[in-house]
């Protein structure tokens, strides 16, 4: 056998390990990343105590370096890669066969790149591993510059593999399961979302032959702030606007976590500043970065100081957010989306989103983004009286013309008998009128099945 033959193929399946993660697996990275914590300080690390402290800081060390891309499979490959590394040199010193050294560190490999494709196994269990190769590979080698009898050796062995123990502790163990792909699906449209890339979110949404509720709901955030919501709410029947969902103990965990975004929106603060501290409550160990990001952008756009330099103070002892955190108070983005916020002089007693995206609108009429959320709701539930009384409150002085609020108001319009005149002070687009009467003499066919029309009927 060759020399290098162990090391090339070690070096290979570290490699492959990169190609998979990076090509096909990269958002469980962001996922990891963004469900903790870790702070640049001495107090906060001081906080590693017990047996396995080594292994947990350096997995959540480096795991905050997660939210770069490339940074994750790389990370990964190069953990894998050293522990096998160690485990072979560790082994051969043992004077095992090359054969069966280069097997038992593939086999440690491949374990742990399986571990990893569980959302919720975290790198500090793979650096535990590796921890534990490292000290295997320096007991060996103590015990090979020792001679004498077998027990001088082991006794030689025994401070590296007690060391070990109380630096890494018991190597954790993960689950042995197929890769997430829909999982890997859904963080891949949440993140990109995150990084308003809204154009790959569509794109990855419109490419699945069934979105799930939550990847409808991302879709509809990114239409929503190109002004498109009404343009394809029914691109999805039935679809997602997260606007019925009230958060309570009977809430799934994914849905808590995506509720802030969908506040954040629309430009209610209260209610996003609540959601992301649920979020943080249901996130690992209480901690979430992507959380605490978003409490402080919440308290900047509200003007509280105090609690947004809170916020603000811990993210500067963060890797990747301690240069946004330096700059958030010149973002003008947050002073546009503090013209949107709630103005209203009164306590929320309520998370009723209706009442809220109400409030919203009193606040400030151009509000947009609420009004398209709130007649697309009252659509979605085929609640045509409400949607006319909000139509007419809403934009009366400032006309929302779109094609689905148009048909809306033809079923209105038919079903009140209204006269002419209240036609054509309503219907701003002939086509519209002209198709209604169309769909009239072939009411439910699936010629029309584009229109709000069919979705009321069908």
């Amino acid at each position: 056998m060759l020399p290098c033959l162990p090391w090339i193929a070690l070096m290979l399946f570290a490699i492959g390990c990169w190609v998979f993660y990076e090509t096909a697996y990269c958002y469980h990275f962001f996922y990891k990343e963004q469900n903790q914590l870790f702070l640049l300080s001495s107090d906060y690390v001081s906080t590693y105590r017990g047996c396995g402290w080594l292994g947990r800081l350096a997995g959540d060390y480096l795991t905050q370096y997660f939210y770069y891309r490339y940074a994750g499979a790389a990370i990964l490959s190069a953990c894998l890669l050293a522990m096998g590394a160690s485990a072979y040199g560790g082994l051969r010193l043992l004077k095992l066969n090359c054969w069966a050294a280069m097997a038992v560190a593939l086999l440690l490999m491949a374990i742990e790149t399986v571990f990893q494709l569980d959302h919720r196994f975290p790198l500090s269990g793979t650096m535990a591993a590796c921890g534990w190769t490292v000290m295997l590979y320096v007991a060996a080698l103590a015990a090979s510059k020792t001679g004498g009898a077998w027990w001088l050796r082991c006794i030689t062995a025994l401070p590296a593999i007690a060391l070990a123990a109380w630096c890494f502790g018991i190597p954790q163990m993960g689950r042995i399961a197929s890769p997430e792909w829909q999982e890997e699906r859904m963080m891949a449209i949440d993140n990109e979302y995150r990084f308003g890339n809204y154009d790959k979110v569509t794109t990855l949404v419109e490419k699945e032959p069934s979105p799930t509720d939550d990847m409808k709901f991302f879709y509809n955030l990114a239409m929503a702030q190109r002004g498109e919501l009404p343009d394809h709410l029914l691109r999805f029947v039935p679809n997602e606007l997260g606007t019925l969902h009230r958060i309570g103990p009977d809430t799934p965990v994914y849905t808590i976590k995506n509720m802030n975004e969908l506040y954040w929106v629309l430009g209610d603060m209260t209610f996003c500043e609540r959601a992301a501290m649920m979020a943080c409550v249901f996130s690992p160990a209480n901690r979430n970065v992507r959380m605490v990001k978003r409490l402080a952008e919440a308290n900047i756009v509200s003007g509280d100081t105090l609690a947004a330099n809170k916020y603000l103070k811990m993210l500067g002892n963060t890797a990747a957010y301690s240069k946004w955190a330096a700059n958030a108070w010149q973002q003008k983005e947050y002073r546009q989306k503090a013209k949107m916020r709630n103005l209203q002089d009164t306590l929320a007693i309520t998370d009723n989103s209706h009442f809220i995206m109400m409030q919203l609108l009193d606040s400030n009429p151009d509000n947009t983004l609420a009004l398209d959320y709130m007649l697309c709701t009252e659509l979605l539930l085929k609640d045509i009286d409400n949607f006319k009384r909000d139509y007419d409150r809403y934009c009366s002085k400032r006309p929302r013309v779109k094609k689905l609020y148009q048909e809306a108001l033809c079923i209105w319009l038919a079903g009140t008998s209204a006269p002419p005149e209240e036609w054509q002070r309503l219907i701003n687009m002939p086509d519209v009128a002209r198709r209604f009467q169309q769909y009239n003499r072939q009411r439910g066919s699936t010629a029309f099945k584009d229109t709000y029309w069919y979705y009321f009927d069908k």
